[in-house]
This record gives C-alpha cells, sequence and structure tokens, in this order.
C-alpha cells in the first residue's frame, strides 16, 4: 500500500504586481490570464507559484522546478485543476504515479497551497 504524498507550500504576496514581472516565465498564458482578470491579481498569483512547487514536492521531482510543465487550472465553480506537460508529466508516467490534487488559499499577505497524490480505487480496497 502507497502512503499519501501530501505537501504543503506559503509563499508570500508581493507588494507590486506587474504582468512584466518573472510571472511570464513562471506560468503560462491560461494562469497569467485567469489571475490578471480578478480583483487580487498578487493572491492568485501567488497562490499558483505554491501550488507548484506544492506539486513538484508530491511527486518527488529530482530536478528544477518546470514552471512552464505545470499549470494551475481553474473553472470556477470546479475547483483548481493541475496539469502536466514535459518532462514532469513523463515522470510522472514513468514512476506510476497519479496526477496531484492541489488546494489554494490566499490572503492579502500570504498564500498556500496543499497538493496530494490521491488514492486509485485498487489501493483503497487493499
Amino acid at each position: 500500500m502507497r502512503m499519501t504524498s501530501l505537501r504543503v507550500c506559503v509563499v508570500r504576496v508581493p507588494d507590486d504586481v506587474c504582468p512584466e514581472q518573472p510571472w511570464r516565465r513562471m506560468l503560462s498564458h491560461a494562469e497569467l490570464s485567469y489571475c490578471f482578470g480578478l480583483a487580487r491579481a498578487g493572491e492568485h498569483l501567488a497562490a499558483r507559484l505554491a501550488a507548484k512547487q506544492a506539486v513538484v514536492a508530491a511527486l518527488c521531482w529530482p530536478g528544477p522546478i518546470p514552471w512552464q510543465g505545470i499549470e494551475i487550472l481553474r473553472t470556477p465553480p470546479q475547483p483548481p485543476e493541475v496539469h502536466l506537460t514535459g518532462p514532469i508529466e513523463h515522470w510522472r508516467q514513468t514512476t506510476h504515479l497519479p496526477l496531484p490534487q492541489v488546494s489554494l488559499t490566499h490572503t492579502p499577505h500570504h498564500a498556500a497551497a496543499l497538493a496530494w497524490l490521491p488514492h486509485t480505487p485498487h489501493e483503497v480496497n487493499q
């Protein structure tokens, strides 16, 4: 039976949020569009960075964070979803790990994310 991998990451919300900051190398166009379309964009941007860091930890990814290979997307009223591409998705598949799930929270000063690897129905019955 596999143990649940659960990771938490907390980051500080930036004081000044400008679309030209390093967000472009860390977040996808879809993530940026979503966050900058909301009233408190900085909180949402920080929450996605925290989520990406938590996802990497939950997967035990052995390299630097592949920022563009991880997307945290949300279509209200659904919760955020993790989308992986490139080397990190290949890693997940070859290590036979489930797709991580995430939960995000934020305040004006901090954002946090929880990432975990859900059990498959087969594992729950073992």
